[in-house]
Parts: C-alpha cells; sequence; structure tokens
C-alpha cells in the first residue's frame, strides 16, 4: 500500500511539473512589483502601487479592517486624508496613450498629461480632475486637498462649486496656475487664479499659497485658506516676486522669501507671518548684522521650520553677482580645463559638483521666541547637521576640506568636526579627521570610532574628557571578516536609552548595553554569539530619538548558519535575553508602524515565496497577508535553492548556494552557470524576481529553462584578488562535480559584472574548464586602470586599488608585478574559453577602454569574442532602458545556449551586426 502511494504522489507531482512551463524574457512584461507602499496613520488602511515591468501600474488600497481592496489603474503617488477618509493619487496616461502620442510627435503641450483622482471611500466615489500639475493633502486631521491644474476653462475670477461632484467635468479658471482646494465631506471646491506656490501646515489648518500677477509690473502676494472658516487671507502684498513658501506643523507661522528686483539674477529677503500677531517682519536681508557682510537668504536653499516652531532654518550664500552680457562669438571664447597638483579635488569632480557649488548654501537659524537669526555654517565649514524634530542645543558642523586631497589615494573620507550653539552660534572643536561622529539625545555626549585601534570613544560634552567606550567588552566591535587592506569597519551603534543612560554598541552578533560614564560593566544583552544569531534594533518610534527602557523593543533576528530570520522582543530592564516572536526559514524586512497606532506592515520572502505585504500588529499576534503580486508564478516552473559547503584550495571553509530547477531530476545532467561577486550565501531565503538584465544573469530565468546556477562565496588574500577567485569559485566548482554526476562538467559556464566582470576576465586566463563566459565592465589592465578616473564621482581610482575592493594593498610603483599579475590582459594568450563581453561607452565607474584593451587583444590573438557597448548608457543599464535590458537578456541567454545547450548560434554571434545595419537588424 505504502508503495502504491509513493507512486501515485510521484505521479501527481509529475503531472503538476508538466503543466508549469520555464520563464519566457517575454514574460518579464507583466511581472510586479511592489512599490509606494503607504500605511494610513490609523493603520487601517495600507496603499502600495503594482508596477509591471512593461506595463500600465495600478494602486491597491486595503481596508484591514473590512478585509477589502479597492484597485485604482494608471494611479501613482498616492496619498491618505490624515483621517484616511479619502485618498488622492496621479493617475497617469496609459502606456498605449503615450507612445501613440510620441509615435505621431505631438508637440509636448499636446501630449497627454496626468489627472487628479479622489476617491471618497464613505461614498464609494472617485472624483478627477483634469491637466494636474501637483497635489498636496496635510499629514494629520483634515479631510481636504489642494493641487494644481493646467486646465482651460472660462470661470469667475474666483468661484465655489459646491456640486461638482454631479457635474464630473467642474470647470476650473483659464491660464495660470489654477489652485483647487477640495473638501472631500462636503464636496466643496473653491478654486483660486494664478497661483505660483503653496503649502499645507502638517496639522492641516491652513493652507498658505502665494499668487503672482503680470501686468505693467509683477505683483506677489502671500495668503492661508482657513479649511475650518473656509475664510482666505491676505497676509501681505508686494511688487516682486515670492518663493519658498512655508508653514509650521502647527499652522501658527508662514515664512517665504522675497525679491523687488527685476533683474534675472535676484537678491532675496526671509519673511516671517504669525497669524497670532497678524505681523509681517523681515528677518533677513542683505543689512542683516547676523549674515556675513554681503550676504543675503539664497533661493537655492528650502525653508524648514522646527517641529516645535520655534526655530525657522533656511540658507544664506553672498549676494549673487548679475554678470556681463557676453559679447564674445563661439570662436572668440576660452573653453580649458586646468588641473592643478595642488586642487583639493580633481577638475572632473569639481566639474560635476559645478551645479552646486554655485547654488552652495550655508544653514542659518532663525531663533523665533529670540527673535534672532544665527549663521551655522560658513566657507570655512560648509556642511552641518542639526535637528529639525527635537530643538536640539547644538548644530553639528564639519570639514573635509583638509584631507580631500589625499582621500583619493587613502580611500579615507574623513572630516573635522566643531560644535556650535544654536543660540549663539559659538564653535568648539570636538574632533579632528573622524569618519563620523555621534551626538547622544540629551547632547550630554559625542562618540566616535578610531579605526587605527578599533575602539569607540566618548567625550563628555560639559567636561571635555575622553575614554574607550568598550574597553571591556571582550568581543571584537569591527568586521571580523575584513578582506580588503584598510582598517575594519565597525558594526555600528545602536542608540541610545533615555536620559542618556546607556548606549548600544552591536558586534557580530549581540548588543551590548554601556555605561558612557564608565562606572558599570557593559552587559550582553543577547547572548547571540554561541549561535551565531545576530540581533539588530528596528525603530518603530518616529516620536524619540532614545529608546523607552519601560518598553519592549523589536529585533530583527538572523542565524548565520542557517540563514533562517524573524523577529523578537526584547526587555531592556530584565536583562533576560531576546524572546522569539516568530523564526523560520525566511527573510523578513523591518517592519514600519503607523503614527497612530500599532498597527505595522512587513513583507516576508523565500526562494518561492515572492516579497507580498503582511499586515499585524506590535505583538505580532494578528498577521494578514494582504498582497499576492505575481499569482502568474505559479505558472511557471521556478527553482529550489540550497546551501552548500567546501574548502578552497587554500583551505578556507566556504559557502555558496545551489539553485536548481524545480522539477530537478537527479537522473539527468544539468550545465551550470556560476555566478558571483564576493559574498552571497546570507541571501539563501531571497527571493529572485524575473526581470531583464541591468548587467548579470537573472537566476529564475535560467533555472527555469534547465540550468542549474551556482553562486560561491568568496574569502580574498590581499595583494592577491584574481588568485583568491580562482581558488574559491574553481574549488566550489570541482567539489560540485566531485559529489554530483547530474552537473555537466562540459557544459558550464562564468558570469559576472564589474568586480565579478573583472574576476571573470580573470579565471578564463587561468582555466580552461569552463565552455563560455560573460563579463560585464571587466578591469582587464591594473596598470591603465590605476590612475584612471571614476566619472560617475569625479574621483581617482587609486584608492581603490591601494586599500578597497581590488586588494593590491599599495601603490604601482611600489608593487607593479602585482598589478600585472592581477591583470587579465597580460595572459590574454592563454585565453581558450569562448567570451562575451558587455561595456557601455557612458560607464561612469570602470573606464569603458578597459573593456576595448581585453576585447582587441583577444580579437587579435583570433579568439572568440564578442563585446556589447550600449550607448549612452552608464556602468549597469538603465532601469528606465527597457529595450537595451531585453535587448542584453536575449543576446547573453542566446550566447549561453549555445555554448552549453548546443543550440545553433544566432547571426550576430556568426556575423556580427555592421554600424550601417544596426538601426536596421539585431541579428537574432
Amino acid at each position: 500500500m505504502k508503495k502504491h502511494f509513493i507512486l501515485f504522489f510521484l505521479l501527481i507531482s509529475t503531472f503538476s511539473f508538466s503543466q508549469k512551463r520555464p520563464v519566457q524574457i517575454s514574460d518579464f512584461n507583466n511581472w510586479n512589483s511592489i512599490t509606494e507602499i503607504k500605511l494610513s496613520n490609523s493603520g487601517n488602511k495600507i496603499a502600495y502601487r503594482l508596477k509591471p515591468g512593461k506595463g500600465d501600474s495600478r494602486t491597491i488600497v486595503y481596508d484591514v479592517n473590512k478585509d477589502k481592496p479597492d484597485t485604482f489603474h494608471l494611479s501613482t503617488g498616492l496619498k491618505f486624508s490624515g483621517d484616511a477618509n479619502l485618498a488622492a493619487f496621479k493617475i497617469e496616461p496609459s502606456l498605449q496613450q503615450e507612445r501613440e502620442a510620441k509615435k505621431m510627435e505631438k508637440p509636448k503641450a499636446k501630449q497627454p498629461k496626468d489627472s487628479l483622482g479622489i476617491y471618497l471611500f464613505a461614498k464609494d466615489s472617485m472624483v478627477k480632475f483634469p491637466k494636474l500639475k501637483n497635489f498636496d493633502i496635510p499629514e494629520k486631521n483634515g479631510n481636504w486637498v489642494a493641487f494644481t491644474t493646467e486646465e482651460k476653462y472660462l470661470p469667475p475670477e474666483d468661484t465655489t462649486i459646491a456640486d461638482s461632484l454631479k457635474t464630473k467635468k467642474p470647470k476650473l479658471p483659464k491660464g495660470g496656475n489654477n489652485l483647487v482646494i477640495f473638501n472631500g465631506s462636503t464636496l466643496d471646491t473653491i478654486l483660486i487664479r494664478n497661483v505660483t506656490d503653496f503649502h499645507w501646515s502638517k496639522a492641516g489648518n491652513i493652507l498658505a499659497y502665494a499668487v503672482e500677477k503680470e501686468d505693467s509690473v509683477t505683483t506677489s502676494s502671500v495668503h492661508y485658506f482657513d479649511p475650518k472658516t473656509r475664510q482666505k487671507h491676505t497676509v501681505n502684498t508686494i511688487t516682486g516676486k515670492v518663493t519658498k513658501l512655508t508653514t509650521d506643523d502647527d499652522g501658527e507661522q508662514m515664512a517665504w522669501l522675497s525679491s523687488t528686483d527685476t533683474l534675472k539674477i535676484k537678491t532675496w529677503q526671509l519673511e516671517f507671518y504669525s497669524i497670532k500677531d497678524n505681523k509681517v517682519s523681515i528677518i533677513a536681508d542683505t543689512l542683516s548684522k547676523a549674515l556675513p557682510t554681503g550676504w543675503a537668504p539664497s533661493e537655492h536653499s528650502g525653508l524648514s521650520f522646527s517641529e516645535s516652531g520655534e526655530r525657522l532654518y533656511f540658507g544664506s550664500a553672498p549676494k549673487p553677482v548679475q554678470e556681463p552680457k557676453d559679447t564674445l562669438l563661439n570662436g572668440e571664447k576660452v573653453s580649458l580645463d586646468i588641473w592643478s597638483w595642488n586642487d583639493l579635488e580633481l577638475q572632473p569632480r569639481q566639474k560635476l559638483n559645478l551645479k552646486r557649488d554655485k547654488n552652495r548654501t550655508y544653514a542659518a537659524v532663525y531663533l523665533v521666541d529670540k527673535n534672532k537669526v544665527v549663521q551655522l555654517a560658513d566657507k570655512n565649514l560648509k556642511y552641518v547637521r542639526y535637528s529639525t524634530k527635537w530643538d536640539k542645543k547644538y548644530a553639528l558642523l564639519y570639514t573635509a576640506d583638509p584631507y580631500l586631497r589625499a582621500s583619493n589615494w587613502t580611500g579615507k573620507f574623513i572630516n573635522d568636526y566643531y560644535l556650535s550653539d544654536i543660540n549663539t552660534g559659538e564653535r568648539k572643536l570636538l574632533v579632528k579627521a573622524k569618519d563620523r561622529v555621534n551626538i547622544s539625545p540629551d547632547e550630554n555626549y559625542a562618540v566616535y570610532f578610531q579605526p587605527s585601534d578599533s575602539n569607540y570613544y566618548i567625550i563628555d560634552i560639559r567636561k571635555g574628557k575622553s575614554h574607550i567606550l568598550n574597553k571591556s567588552i571582550s568581543t571584537m566591535l569591527v568586521n571580523e571578516e575584513n578582506d580588503i587592506p584598510f582598517d575594519p569597519g565597525n558594526y555600528g551603534i545602536g542608540g541610545w536609552s533615555k536620559n542618556d543612560a546607556y548606549i548600544y554598541l552591536y558586534d557580530r552578533y549581540d548588543i551590548w548595553q554601556v555605561d558612557p560614564k564608565g562606572k558599570t560593566d557593559p552587559i550582553n544583552l543577547t547572548n547571540g554569539r554561541e549561535s551565531k544569531t545576530s540581533y539588530r534594533f528596528i525603530d518603530l518610534d518616529k516620536d524619540h530619538d532614545y529608546m523607552d527602557p519601560g518598553q519592549k523593543q523589536l529585533l530583527k533576528v538572523f542565524d548565520e548558519k542557517t540563514k533562517d530570520s524573524g523577529y523578537a522582543n526584547l526587555d531592556l530592564q530584565a536583562h533576560s535575553g531576546p524572546v522569539n516572536i516568530f523564526f523560520d526559514a525566511k527573510y523578513y524586512s523591518n517592519p514600519v508602524k503607523a503614527d497612530d497606532s500599532d498597527r505595522m506592515y512587513y513583507t516576508r520572502q523565500d526562494c518561492n515565496e515572492y516579497p507580498d505585504l503582511w499586515v499585524c500588529n506590535r505583538e505580532m499576534t494578528f498577521n494578514k497577508k494582504i498582497s499576492d503580486a505575481n499569482p502568474q508564478k505559479n505558472d511557471f516552473i521556478w527553482n529550489t535553492v540550497e546551501l552548500v559547503k567546501w574548502c578552497s584550495f587554500n583551505g578556507d571553509e566556504l559557502e555558496g548556494l545551489l539553485y536548481k530547477p524545480e522539477n530537478f531530476d537527479p537522473e539527468k545532467k544539468y550545465p551550470m552557470m556560476v555566478y558571483f561577486y564576493e559574498r552571497n550565501a546570507d541571501n539563501l531565503n531571497r527571493f529572485n524576481s524575473i526581470y531583464p538584465s541591468y548587467s548579470t544573469i537573472n537566476k529564475t530565468l535560467y533555472t527555469s529553462n534547465g540550468y542549474l546556477v551556482f553562486v560561491p562565496d568568496i574569502k580574498y588574500r590581499i595583494g592577491y584578488p584574481g588568485q583568491s577567485a580562482y581558488e574559491c569559485i574553481v574549488s566550489g566548482v570541482e567539489s560540485l562535480i566531485d559529489r554530483h554526476n547530474w552537473v555537466d562538467a562540459d557544459h558550464m559556464a562564468l558570469q559576472g559584472q564589474s568586480w565579478g566582470g573583472y574576476q571573470t576576465a580573470y579565471l578564463v586566463t587561468q582555466t580552461n574548464m569552463f565552455a563560455a563566459a560573460m563579463a560585464g565592465a571587466p578591469v582587464s589592465n591594473m596598470t591603465s586602470a590605476y590612475g584612471g578616473i571614476r566619472w560617475g564621482s569625479g574621483l581617482s581610482r587609486m584608492f581603490q586599488y591601494e586599500h578597497t575592493q581590488s586588494r593590491i594593498g599599495g601603490t604601482l610603483w611600489e608593487k607593479p608585478l602585482l598589478y600585472i599579475e592581477n591583470s587579465p590582459l597580460f595572459y590574454a594568450n592563454k585565453v581558450k574559453t569562448p567570451l562575451l563581453i558587455m561595456h557601455n561607452d557612458n560607464d561612469g565607474a570602470v573606464p569603458w577602454y578597459q573593456g576595448i584593451e581585453y576585447f582587441v587583444a583577444l580579437r587579435r590573438l583570433d579568439k572568440p569574442v564578442w563585446m556589447l557597448s550600449y550607448n549612452n548608457e552608464p556602468h549597469n543599464l538603465k532601469p528606465s532602458s527597457w529595450g537595451n535590458r531585453m535587448d542584453l537578456s536575449t543576446r547573453m541567454k542566446q550566447f549561453f545556449d549555445h555554448y552549453l545547450k548546443d543550440e545553433e548560434a544566432p547571426d550576430w554571434m556568426i556575423n556580427g551586426v555592421k554600424a550601417v545595419d544596426k538601426d536596421l537588424m539585431k541579428g537574432f
């Protein structure tokens, strides 16, 4: 009877798999991603956008209490009202509409426009407004939406349309920006013409807006609308312009920049208005003694009130200068970059940051209760960190200038830090040459990490004294697996407790409670090292910048051995250790909590479970899955994954992931793709979606089509990155071949991108065991790459080879033989593996010429080599370049199918595609 049952089960399983089909590249078009997740303040509603690979998106709003979803097609950017009685969102034109307009080459003015959708939950009805420009809803309270539209109808100058829902097409003002204020309860629609700026207070009790009218002169006025009384109030009117309008959270104060200049380049002044006092004040202009001489408020910086409303932060800068009119012809102008040895930054980086530097502003603050302006930053200390949520005493000023020049080869991006008293502007030096400084919530202490001795140091801000914070902690607080020629990084700070009583430090696994005064011994709160389980805090409380010891803290849990994960609670006072809530063979995201309730959402995933959305309560006694983004997954042959272990040729114990088709048959032989970067084994329980390639293989596409995919971890020896890759990857492949007859040793391939592309290019010079290889954006010649520029950042590449990923550990003139030994180009004559290269001509990370050097060398040696160079594409193909990504996916699979499955080679591999023909034929 048992034999019959097993046979029946096998027949059922075989029949089930036979109903599924392999994933095709065309299936990428319909695969959905979950984006734009929004939780209402109460947590009773959650919205998310389903975005297909290519097609029209839709937003789902799920009512948790009613267990009811609503779907809104073509929607994006959804916002809930404070009470979640309505939702507003942008309605985009359909993909078909946009395609037709582009095919017909319609001018921009006649291209299809976005609309606004407002859904009223109680009425189960929708209102739509055409030609949307932008919209906003207050964060708290209220049931109002404000938006601007380009719609052109002939109306009265200022009108209220109470029956807008009945008409479905309310008539709106002609010309200018038309502000519409819509009430979801009464359906009133208030219309105001020529609005250039608007801003809701967080509390929703006022809507500030600016009106601009052009006649013989430009006149601007500032107003606010009171939704409770439905009255409009005029605050100020000037001959000139107004910008950067904002309010405080409570809707009691307003601020904006104004200028009466008629020139294009304008000088601005900062104005402040108190509704209670009904008074407008100019608080900063070119005459303000608090600003440096010749400085003024800048339009290139936003205005932001602190949460209390007691501070208004703004940016100031030297008064702009009107440039003289250019009378030179193009041929008479000089176009020149001068590279100087003592420049702090290289010319490419200066040019990348040109706009930023021209428009640079320097932080200042207006202290409302003191009626006082304080300049915080200046040209010597340009950068500043401050809180707008909590009114702290100090701002943290910092500068990298003393270290910028050397950072191109040291790889150290460090700063000098100063404390600035926000109330007075007084400064004092805190520390020099540090990566980052952490100020405690109550500003009693400053903490920094010292890489040279792997210790945290704490400074008593009031006493000016410092000591080692982790002196009594026996375990390492730095990366235990560091394998680059650079000081190991730390595991980080978990936070502080109330009143600065304790600071929480992470080691590889545990959370340590440390007394900042050093009077009591540190306490290990989690004790995860023995089981190799790591614990990390999840910050759920937006209202505090510290941890309340009276409340249980939610932890993220991860088992390094099994890769299982989950959540646990930790009582900071009891010291009883973490208590698991749930913990299994899944990967869980950090939950996000609603503002006004304990409702939360999270995602979970594994190899076969897409990371759909789950809602829960804080204790996670209630858990409900609310999305099903890709039900079509059940139609496809998917994959399974297992953790594999082996020893490298150098004797290191390593891990890797092996993906198999879910209909795997151990009696068959399977071709195998080997993909790698550095370490990926911790991703055992991650889901692999299907999408067109940016630069690498899609694991699910290949396993679904009968491949194995092996992803080995790599441990590096400094000075020998290429050989380290060989020792780890090839040993892992040989281990699989030795253990499993179903690995087809004659049909295996390599694929990697960037650093993985380099390793691929190197490996094919060291072994002929692979039937094919694809290297994306590979460095092929470290001697020429060393002196190059990372065009995306404008930085020199030197630090990468001396101290970080490339791991040589010295300069080109100190260790020339290591640069040559690790460069695939110098061993091109040994390559026998057919190689496909992708290197795009706008690569800002790895110079394009690196791919070219390798290609022309292999071509001269009559090696089978192809190079795909996508025009105007960066290091990885852009997300928006759907055509190029589908093309790359197709060509990679054709290439590997030819060499690993003996399928016919496509025409582009046989005959190439001539430049003159590239717009007409693909050669597939």
